[in-house]
């Protein structure tokens, strides 16, 4: 099991547009990636207290791949590839002109996924 968070900031007033295209490309992913074993897109609850406050034009993806390779195949997946080429500019950038997120690669050491939770 290979699970990660990672973390992109969007621009403010491309929400709307980014979060209906990540829709399309979770569908995407579901349809053509059988390595990745969970792929969900979640944006902070900003009615919810949180701490620190999150900055609220954030989108916080929890990914689960069946293994490094999954994660590999999926970062280099045309539908992927053609998200970022789409939509990246929508994002934070770096200096380098891709998007700038945060990612950090997780162990899992217990818990569970309830089948047919989603």
């Amino acid at each position: 099991m290979y699970p990660l968070i990672s973390i992109w900031t969007i621009l403010p007033g491309n929400k709307t547009k980014v979060l209906d295209a990540l829709k399309q490309l979770a569908a995407t992913v579901e349809e053509t990636q059988a390595g990745t074993l969970a792929y969900l897109v979640h944006t902070p609850n900003m009615s919810q207290a949180s701490l620190p406050t999150p900055y609220g034009d954030t989108v916080v993806f929890f990914e689960i791949y069946k293994d490094k390779a999954a994660f590999d195949e999926h970062v280099a997946s045309k539908a992927f590839v053609a998200f970022v080429a789409d939509y990246g500019s929508l994002f934070l950038s770096t200096e380098k002109g891709g998007p700038y997120n945060s990612v950090e690669f997780l162990t899992h050491h217990a818990g569970y996924i309830r089948p047919g939770i989603l």
